[in-house]
């Protein structure tokens, strides 16, 4: 995570502090990392965000690997952290 921003970087980690919650709240696995589209995933836990700055995030954690989705046009679809987030933020803790 090294080639982050912070911006970036805190983006990923509120998506992963946000499927803890879920997780923890007991939706399963797949619904806890289920984060709609990048109009709601901004609406709903973003909003203090411009929504040009948080997809440009979105699109640069996709290409790094450390979210999944669809992206077309100004609008990403079935967000999901990836395997290499959770890992990579999970090894973080030591």
């Amino acid at each position: 995570m090294d080639n982050l921003t912070k911006e970036q970087k805190y983006t990923i980690a509120k998506f992963y502090k946000l499927y803890m919650e879920r997780s923890n709240a007991g939706q399963s696995e797949e619904d806890a990392n289920h984060f709609k589209d990048s109009v709601t995933a901004q609406d709903d836990y973003f909003c203090d965000r411009k929504y040009e700055d948080f997809i440009h995030n979105c699109k640069v954690l996709i290409n790094e690997g450390y979210l999944e989705g669809d992206i077309e046009d100004n609008k990403i679809f079935n967000i999901k952290v990836t395997t290499k987030a959770f890992t990579e933020i999970e090894r973080s803790f030591g």
